[in-house]
């Protein structure tokens, strides 16, 4: 037996071994940073693999968990993901809607694919479009309510966006054009939708204005305007999939199918041309032996501020562009297939990618060696997703025609289980699956 810290560093040191496990203290009711690591994992994944039918032990294994990873100076890269999978699907269990089929975080469906979220003016609701051509208006603080219909077409939306005020959407129909769709009637009046029928890739409205954006099917950018009519501002040869303008210039970014980055400077002059093509910038840099190569852009999104944007393309990755110093900041690579959509926080701190591998990731914008939250109860592709204005839930919609909301701090998920739960781990539970050698708390204090 070692007895003493610094005998058992030398023996380390003359081991040559990777890892020394010492006690943080001489209390013995504490356990090394390592060991603790450990058990986190360990309890973490045992919960994970318990049956469905042992609801409230697999819910109290997770809570316990999360106690031991919080107070404990623990390993971060790895043991937050096993301790939000453990405690959000611990939760599913707990209060599973038998008679509607439907797990907690189940806000609604559509009777086709969900194409796009997005947040108005007012924080407290959110909207939804579907391939089923509604518009569906939800509340956010109560998951599960029967949401109001906004709009219903029998054409096929593929894309949405809101305009600056929060009182118009521009919704993108498959070859079919366009229509804005008035979201505040005391404001907008009488006109409860606008139809554009020239068939157009993508469109977005134009920030602080009620103008928008639009790429024709033989790639004329335009400008249109209710009051002043169409102007062409731009034109290219490539096929145009997603549009970005930035709210701090008025910069135009256009993410291609060949996999290169267009843009065109406010004012939108014709003759402008591109600013720059940023596959030429990129190709010239090395990401630790990287391959960047041709793949298409599906999505984009600029950080509130201003400073990044994120390029999700084909092939499952991420591009972090410093757009100040157009130059390549990380790429993030994870997803086993396309990203669909991308969203960064509130804050700048997190971004939120979406994917046809049926998975939604939550990544740390401050450390790449942290591995990203996943949200994978869809059963099909994650077409969209973002943020509540507050940064606090994840919002996300799929091809399986379900919308879910995920909270992004896992303290609400614990205090969730205590809330629904009225009994602590017995004491031969916490021999069982805590350890003989942890001192016995309770977990839920009732």
């Amino acid at each position: 037996m070692c007895k003493s810290k610094s005998f058992v560093i030398i023996l380390c040191l003359i081991a040559g071994l990777p890892i020394c496990i010492l006690a943080q203290s001489t209390n013995n009711s504490q356990v090394s940073s390592y060991k603790t690591t450990e058990l986190v994992m360990s309890m973490s994944q045992r919960s994970l693999v318990m049956p469905g039918y042992l609801t409230e032990l697999k819910a109290l294994i997770a809570r316990q968990a999360y106690e031991f990873w919080k107070r404990g100076n623990i390993e971060p890269y790895v043991s937050h993901l096993n301790v939000y999978s453990a405690l959000h699907r611990a939760n599913k269990f707990l209060d599973y809607d038998s008679a509607r089929g439907l797990f907690y975080n189940q806000v609604g469906f559509h009777s086709k694919k969900v194409t796009s979220i997005q947040f108005g003016s007012d924080p407290d609701h959110y909207y939804s479009t579907s391939a089923d051509g509604s518009i569906y208006k939800w509340s956010l603080n109560e998951p599960g309510t029967i949401p109001e219909t906004i709009y219903q077409s029998n054409n096929i939306i593929k894309s949405a966006d809101i305009s600056g005020d929060g009182k118009w959407m521009l919704v993108v129909f498959y070859q079919t054009g366009i229509a804005l769709v008035s979201l505040d009637k005391e404001a907008t009046g009488d006109l409860p939708a606008f139809l554009d029928p020239e068939p157009v890739r993508t469109a977005v409205f134009v920030p602080h204005d009620l103008q928008y954006l639009s790429v024709s099917m033989n790639g004329e950018l335009k400008l249109k305007d209710l009051r002043s009519g169409t102007r062409q501002v731009g034109k290219t040869d490539l096929t145009i999939k997603s549009l970005e303008v930035d709210k701090n210039d008025g910069t135009i970014y256009g993410g291609t199918s060949e996999g290169v980055l267009q843009s065109w400077a406010k004012p939108y002059e014709i003759d402008s041309g591109t600013v720059h093509d940023i596959k030429k910038a990129w190709t010239q840099q090395s990401y630790f032996g990287y391959e960047l190569g041709t793949f298409a852009i599906n999505c984009m999104d600029i950080s509130p501020n201003g400073k990044q944007m994120a390029i999700g393309r084909e092939r499952g990755d991420v591009i972090l562009w410093d757009i100040e110093r157009n130059q390549l900041n990380r790429i993030i690579s994870s997803h086993q297939s396309a990203i669909t959509d991308i969203s960064f926080s509130p804050d700048n701190e997190l971004l939120l990618t979406t994917s046809r591998d049926r998975t939604a990731r939550l990544w740390d914008l401050n450390d790449s060696r942290k591995l990203p939250v996943i949200f994978d109860d869809h059963g099909d592709w994650v077409l969209t997703g973002c943020f509540d204005p507050a940064g606090k839930q994840v919002i996300t919609g799929s091809s399986d025609v379900f919308l879910r909301t995920w909270p992004v701090d896992p303290q609400v998920l614990a205090d969730r289980i205590c809330s629904l739960i009225s009994r602590n781990l017995t004491r031969e539970e916490w021999i069982e699956f805590v350890g003989p050698d942890i001192p016995y708390e309770t977990t839920c204090a009732n």
